[in-house]
């Protein structure tokens, strides 16, 4: 039995496929950084994910629009800050292991604990006034995970 876990954050995530380092030779330039750069944002999450289990993406990010009022999944300073909303990046992923994040007080309290202050990349198509890492803190929170489905 494993579960279903969807990952929300403030930061683009989007899966791009662009994994090399090498500068494009027919491409350009600004794109295939900005492509590179959502790249590295999914990975790092996937990283920070992977430090205590195997996922497997079930659903890539996608985006959306979201207002922080209607969508409380965040931190609730910004809250004062929407004013049109902003965008969010989900994913699904599934661990084999149901218990894996489990810190002894909440079912995905390791798993926050683990992404706490990880460095991001800002792609410029995430809300201006994110900082340059994860928060996982009530106020401040920039990433979210959600039990969706205990298979």
């Amino acid at each position: 039995m494993g579960y279903i876990i969807t990952c929300y954050t403030l930061f683009d995530i989007t899966c791009t496929g662009v994994i090399n380092r090498g500068k494009p030779v027919d491409q350009d330039m600004e794109e295939w950084i900005h492509k590179r750069n959502t790249q590295c944002n999914f990975d790092t999450v996937l990283q920070a994910i992977s430090l205590r289990s195997q996922p497997e993406i079930y659903r890539k990010p996608e985006r959306k629009k979201i207002r922080f009022d209607n969508f409380k999944k965040f931190g609730y300073l910004f809250e004062e800050y929407d004013t049109k909303g902003c965008d969010c990046w989900s994913f699904d992923f599934t661990v084999q292991h149901p218990s894996v994040f489990h810190d002894g007080i909440s079912e995905l309290g390791a798993l926050y604990y683990d992404c706490n202050n990880v460095p991001m990349i800002k792609c410029g198509t995430e809300w201006d006034k994110l900082p340059q890492c994860l928060d996982t803190s009530i106020e401040s929170r920039n990433i979210y995970y959600e039990i969706i489905d205990n298979e």
